[in-house]
């Protein structure tokens, strides 16, 4: 047993999660493992004293606690349940942690001695990171409601809900005083924005001389653009930082400039000065033959908090780019940098760069003085399905030993920042859940050595396998038409296709032919993409295969606009949801029929056909509608202020879902009641995952009698029994840290040792109010198992595994 098993008390003892090793099994089968492709922001932090390491288990939806005796070989002491998608964690004392869950939508606060969570916060939509300021306050970014909340560290109650004027602040970081509280802006843009099709000039010839004119289409350009002011009449401020005074809980002011994709925050001792890790996307520059190679910039930019001075660094000055492959910049660059942490002298920051395997040690005018190899690759070679992909980082206070949190191989990497030497690289986790078929294939989106000089990868614009919520022009004006097929009819492409918006990588599976006009048959024919735009060979068949295999594995999360019971809600957006779905469905709004026609219901939202809509230009396929909820941050109107500079439609240019509805579909124009009914169904189409599978209560005996706990407690009961989640319990049984099954079938609970008779509703309310203390969780179906009870599926539950 450990050192801290024994030095607690027989009751609270938890040397179940406690003792190591484990033994290591293989992964687990995909059927019972959701991937969900959660987006870690500060996933390991120290604590104040430098004694121990929390990390955020995202995979296995726990924490690790570390213990730093020895700073150079850490002891993993803990592992702790929490929700679903741990993406940050953070320790308020070296008991208490708090756990932020993105897919579970709630923050958990974690007792390491009692090895359980004690209360749940629950803060849709995707919560992303938590930081300690003010009197008493947590401050927790809540990146789809682009909002930043405190929250009373005494009461676990929330004191106030920032909204911010930006798109999905995530990553948080805390002035040396504690008077403020930074927010960067994961989807800021760049003051980029879409001039609409029939108000843009023609687009310029091809210079293929055997192609058509291209069609009319839209036209991306600043918003600053003087010659199209005049439909350019909204405003946008470009947010990239956001300035929270933690004593008023006010927004108090933004720094722009610093990105188009912010991630983390480092703030220089001393000065304060704070350096974002970001990437600049360069969509402004239209056909895909001019950005072959370079269509991001890797940057930190510093801002000078005395006098608001905003200065970008390029963390890779002096590529040629024109030469490609060019084995000497794949040597050397940084690409996609996700954190940064400056050395207690504030001397050296260190820079995690995702994308390249590599961490960067910059001065504080950002020259990079150091690179220091972290994956197998070294140099210009690549190997995707070993790559380790750093993500966040920790610095010890004394024992000069930095801390890298490695997403994709799930580890955690030490390095010597005297001698820049790598010591030890371990598991974040007694066992890694992850199924064989996302190991092996996730390196393919995030491997920026891929490309012809290593400068970006597809995770350069499908951030975390999502959007980067801008639109591109990657038409070919040298290409060459192409013929596709559906439904009957045959369509012709023009390679001049104009811009297209970003598609999210979730919920492919089953969903071909792919893009907005169809024109991808499989996701392997994506596989052009690596030498046409990223500049380097395309993936081998069997490497190709490895890719589609794991993205088909990407889910949504829930829908937070659907109610927690999985119907739809009587006022949303001005409409009545429940009623959108009634017309959706059985309301003819043009000639093919219903809405459903095209957009399937239940489903993806798409019947995968191709058409040419009212008002368009070119043939698109009919588009899922399952995270369309994502892309209404796009306000046309006149003097007003946008967050993004994109909304709906393939292009981006229809800001609202009445804009398009009222544009295509003529019934619904004359009907308003009718057309907000319909958008409101929209806004909360189901993304196939229901909104109780990461849904969380935390019961104690001060609550236990409370209605709305016992409301949440008959809601998750009642969905385990529609099938719409496997419902788990995690906490102590008789005061030790046990886990549970339910079984609608019997109305159960099973134990996770199997000598333990299962326990009704009843009786898990006897314990409770006897002294234990219970958190229960929705999962996504199939999943109940691992996450319950049995943590390897090797046969032997958890309780019954050997101390």
């Amino acid at each position: 047993m450990t050192a801290l098993c024994r030095a607690m008390s027989r009751r609270a003892a938890i040397c179940i999660l406690l003792t190591l090793p484990r033994v290591a099994q293989a992964q687990l089968p995909a059927t019972s493992y959701t991937n969900f492709e959660g987006a870690q922001t500060n996933a390991l932090r120290l604590s104040a004293d430098g004694t121990r390491l929390y990390v955020a288990n995202t995979a296995a939806a726990r924490i690790s606690v570390f213990d730093l005796t020895q700073p150079a070989s850490p002891t993993r002491i803990a592992e702790i349940p929490v929700g679903i998608e741990p993406v940050s964690v953070n320790p308020r004392t070296n008991d208490e942690v708090w756990v932020v869950n993105q897919e579970s939508d709630s923050v958990s606060i974690v007792s390491v001695s009692k090895g359980i969570v004690t209360d749940t916060i629950y803060l849709p939509d995707e919560p992303a990171d938590v930081v300690f300021a003010g009197s008493g306050l947590a401050f927790i970014s809540v990146a789809r409601r682009n909002q930043v909340c405190a929250v009373s560290v005494a009461t676990h109650q929330i004191t106030k809900c920032l909204p911010l004027m930006a798109s999905n602040p995530r990553y948080l970081a805390v002035s040396p005083d504690g008077s403020k509280v930074y927010a960067s802006v994961s989807l800021s843009g760049n003051r980029s924005t879409i001039i609409p099709g029939y108000e843009a000039p023609p687009p310029p010839p091809p210079t293929n001389p055997d192609l058509p004119p291209a069609p009319q289409q839209s036209l991306v350009v600043n918003i600053d653009n003087p010659r199209f002011s005049s439909i350019l009449t909204y405003t946008m401020p470009d947010y990239d930082v956001a300035i929270i005074d933690s004593a008023t809980v006010t927004v108090t002011g933004y720094y722009s400039g610093t990105g188009t994709l912010n991630f983390g925050i480092a703030v220089r001792p001393g000065t304060g000065d704070l350096y974002v890790a970001n990437i600049d996307a360069r969509n402004l520059i239209a056909t895909e033959p001019k950005v072959r190679g370079h269509w991001v910039d890797n940057r930190i930019t510093k801002i000078q908090v005395s006098n608001g001075q905003v200065t970008p660094i390029d963390l890779n000055p002096g590529i040629n780019y024109a030469q490609l492959p060019n084995t000497n910049a794949l040597s050397r660059t940084l690409a996609q940098p996700t954190a940064g942490v400056f050395d207690p002298t504030g001397a050296s920051l260190w820079v995690a760069a995702f994308g390249s395997d590599r961490i960067a040690q910059l001065d504080p005018n950002g020259v990079v003085l150091n690179r220091i190899e972290i994956g197998p690759a070294r140099g210009a070679a690549a190997d995707p399905k070993n790559k380790k992909g750093p993500r966040a980082l920790a610095i010890h206070p004394t024992a000069q030993k930095l801390y890298v949190l490695n997403r994709i191989s799930n580890s955690i990497t030490v390095i010597d920042t005297g001698s820049r030497s790598l010591l030890a690289d371990i598991a974040v986790g007694s066992f890694d859940p992850t199924p064989t078929v996302i190991r092996t294939g996730r390196g393919f989106l995030y491997d920026a050595k891929l490309s012809g000089n290593g400068t970006g990868s597809c995770g350069s614009c499908h951030i975390d396998a999502d959007m980067d919520h801008l639109a591109w022009d990657l038409g070919d004006p040298n290409g060459q038409m192409q013929t596709i097929n559906s439904g009957g009819q045959s369509f012709q492409l023009h390679p001049m296709k104009g811009p297209m918006a970003t598609q999210t990588l979730r919920g492919l599976a089953n969903l071909a032919p792919y893009h907005w006009r169809g024109d991808k048959a499989s996701f392997a024919d994506f596989n052009g993409a690596f030498n046409s735009l990223m500049g380097n060979v395309p993936l081998s068949d069997s490497d190709m295969a490895a890719y589609t295999d794991f993205v088909n594995t990407i889910r949504f999360m829930p829908n937070p606009n659907q109610n927690l019971d999985r119907t739809y809600p009587t006022s949303l957006g001005g409409g009545n949801a429940a009623q959108g779905f009634t017309a959706f469905t059985t309301l003819a709004t043009s000639s093919d029929g219903t809405c459903s026609f095209c957009h399937t219901v239940p489903g993806a939202g798409s019947n995968q056909q191709i058409v040419i809509l009212k008002g368009e230009t070119q043939p698109m396929k009919n588009p899922q509608l399952r995270n369309i909820y994502q892309r209404l941050n796009f306000n046309r109107g006149v003097g007003t202020p946008t967050k993004e500079g994109f909304g709906i439609t393939h292009d981006g240019e229809a800001g609202t879902l009445p804009a398009f509805l009222s544009t295509v579909f003529s019934t619904l124009a004359q009907n308003p009641t009718l057309m907000a009914n319909i958008s409101a169904f929209c806004m909360a189409f189901d993304t196939g995952m229901a909104p109780t599978a990461g849904y969380t209560r935390t019961v104690t005996p001060a609550n236990i009698t409370q209605a709305p706990v016992q409301q949440d407690v008959a809601l998750l009961v009642s969905q385990a029994a529609a099938g719409n989640i496997d419902l788990i319990a995690k906490g102590t049984i008789r005061g030790q840290a046990h886990g549970l099954l339910y079984n609608p079938a019997t109305g159960k609970y099973q134990q996770d040792r199997s000598a333990a008779a299962p326990l009704t509703q009843a009786q898990l309310n006897g314990l409770i109010q006897a002294g234990d203390t219970i958190t229960l969780m929705g999962v996504p179906p199939g999943s109940g198992t691992w996450m319950g009870i049995d943590f390897n599926l090797n046969g032997v539950l958890d309780g019954d595994e050997p101390k």
